[in-house]
């Protein structure tokens, strides 16, 4: 049977227009989005939220470094962060580690590599950046459009009202203000954090991004333990 020209026409644009449909009609991804609050809370609930069950996280990061808004290095890092107040970073460049440094106990250790200012400075600020929440019991909580605004001696914390998340931190430490701003949420395991940072000290920037955090990796043995060769380079009060 041979059907008429008309027939296969009217056949071939039902096919086209009906394939233009279910194309169109194809879900897209849907990017996952933080957990959503509507109600308001106290700062010792907010603190409670936002880490109250972490002792340790593990963070694999890309650093870009800029001096005076110009490029001056690029490094990855393995960072340890231990409450309340230990950060071990190991940093490597081509895949070749080439500074060991561990803040413990009010402490400054170089376990391989050189000294760098630099380095000693980004490793004490990097604790703050992360973990937030920490010694926030004292502050005070203020209410600002659609921010929470946490104020402490010497910290600045903005918040997102809708994730608790944090937007921007101001630090006045050592007669230095380190600015720290955030974006980019992302979920790690059911973790959410922001996965951009970052820091400024004087004319220094940190271009921070976390490619993975894990929440309580149990710590090896050696992480935290300092041969007794190394001599501390004791930090200044905060």
């Amino acid at each position: 049977m041979i059907l008429p020209p008309c027939y296969l026409l009217l056949t071939a644009g039902f096919l086209l227009l009906t394939s233009h449909f279910f194309i169109g009609c194809t879900p897209k991804a849907v990017t996952p989005v933080p957990p959503q609050y509507i109600e308001e809370f106290s700062l010792d609930e907010i603190v409670s939220r936002a880490g109250k069950d972490i002792q340790v996280l593990k963070a694999i990061v890309d650093i870009r470094i800029e001096k005076d808004n110009e490029f001056y290095d690029q490094i990855n890092a393995s960072v340890l962060i231990q409450r309340p107040d230990s950060i071990h970073m190991r940093i490597y460049k081509f895949g070749t580690l080439v500074n060991d440094f561990v803040m413990k106990e009010g402490y400054f250790y170089i376990l391989a590599g050189k000294s760098d200012i630099k380095m000693k400075e980004l490793i004490k600020e990097f604790f703050h950046a992360v973990l937030w929440w920490e010694n926030l019991e004292n502050g005070a909580l203020f209410t600002e459009g659609d921010e929470y605004i946490i104020k402490t001696v010497n910290r600045e914390i903005h918040l997102s009202k809708a994730t608790l998340l944090p937007l921007k931190q101001d630090l006045n430490l050592r007669n230095k203000v380190i600015h720290v701003t955030y974006n980019t949420p992302m979920d790690y395991a059911g973790f959410w954090h922001p996965s951009k940072m970052e820091l400024s000290v004087d004319k220094v920037n940190f271009r921070v991004t976390i490619d993975n955090l894990l929440k309580n990796p149990a710590p090896g043995e050696f992480d935290f333990k300092i041969p007794s060769k190394y001599q501390g380079l004791q930090l200044q009060n905060q």
